[in-house]
């Protein structure tokens, strides 16, 4: 009974998203391939996400209050621009509980086509506040604030436009990169990577960037990009986008998504600081693609929860409590 319900509730959203959320056609430049094919230019995550140590010119604007935690808006130029200027100036919020102002950072990695912070707020970061931990939440390049006129929150950064969808990657991990590097320049201490969904994805190939992270879980994502529009009826319509330049193929799409593929490269911090989290009954990031990241990471900690997608994701309670004790236990380690 329970598995129907989750499986059910993911496959109603699915149905709502492929079919009120098209968005535009969008196909690859057929000449894109040439920067991504054999000989591949990036023989490691450092040089196709080059953040290590890149310092941005932050601006801080702005101060609000939220669950008595004092929140302050940054801003700086993105280290990696896009053709669209909307994506290009880099937004996060740093959440500090009023308690505790050296509190050690979660950087919170969003979920795809989120249309404002008010929901991941009440998921995510009040729990962590809960905990006496400050949050970093970066706007995802492309959502939010940062999304062009006349597009919705998301539609760009995964789409038909293959080599669109690697740069939109290539400049969140940078961004999120180099706002970590802001805050460790300004004195941060021990900070953590937490990502669900497609933000697992940046998470992950962030922490194959980074060692000094003290901690990296990964909840409701897998090995690749490519499984989800592939492999579940959530990639229909950028499929048959795709399908315009010849790429519904996992080999010739491999050429493009391979390098946002987090098992194309190994995690720069020690394996016992990995957690995984996932929906045994997910049908958008399915179990094998799962599997196939646990494997190619050298099977760090798993857990398998009897959730779906949205189940998992959007009622987080028995994700966060599995995630915050081993967050705690990484933290004071």
């Amino acid at each position: 009974m329970w598995k129907r319900i989750c499986t059910g509730i993911d496959d109603y959203r699915i149905w709502y998203k492929i079919t009120y959320q098209r968005g535009r056609i969008l196909a690859t430049d057929p000449e894109a391939w040439r920067r991504y094919a054999d000989p591949l230019p990036f023989s490691s995550p450092e040089t196709f996400f080059p953040c290590d140590g890149a310092v941005p010119p932050v601006r801080i604007t702005g101060e609000t209050r939220f669950a008595g935690a004092r929140v302050r808006r940054l801003e700086f130029p993105t280290l990696h621009p896009l053709p669209f200027p909307e994506t290009n100036r880099a937004v996060g919020h740093l959440y500090t509980p009023a308690s505790r102002p050296d509190a050690p950072v979660v950087v919170l990695s969003h979920g795809w086509a989120h249309r404002g912070r008010g929901g991941v707020e009440r998921l995510y970061v009040r729990p962590f506040l809960r905990r006496g931990l400050a949050i970093l939440l970066m706007e995802h390049p492309l959502h939010y604030e940062r999304t062009p006129a006349g597009v919705y929150s998301g539609e760009l950064m995964v789409s038909g436009d293959a080599a669109l969808t690697v740069e939109a990657f290539r400049q969140a991990v940078t961004d999120m990169g180099a706002a970590v590097n802001y805050l460790v320049s300004e004195g941060l201490g021990r900070w953590g990577l937490f990502g669900y969904s497609l933000g697992g994805y940046v998470a992950a190939l962030l922490a194959c960037v980074r060692g000094d992270a003290a901690f990296l879980v990964v909840a409701g994502c897998g090995d690749s990009v490519i499984s989800p529009i592939l492999e579940t009826k959530l990639g229909r319509n950028v499929r048959e986008d795709l399908s315009h330049s010849g790429l519904v193929d996992r080999e010739k799409l491999e050429t493009f998504w391979g390098t946002i593929s987090p098992s194309r490269w190994a995690p720069a911090l020690p394996r016992d600081r990995v957690l995984l989290v996932a929906g045994r009954y997910d049908r958008i990031m399915l179990p094998g693609s799962v599997e196939r990241l646990w494997r190619a990471w050298g099977r760090p900690e798993i857990r398998w929860l009897p959730r779906g997608h949205y189940t998992l994701l959007a009622t987080p309670g028995a994700l966060m409590r599995h995630t915050l004790p081993f967050i705690q236990r990484k933290l004071s380690a």
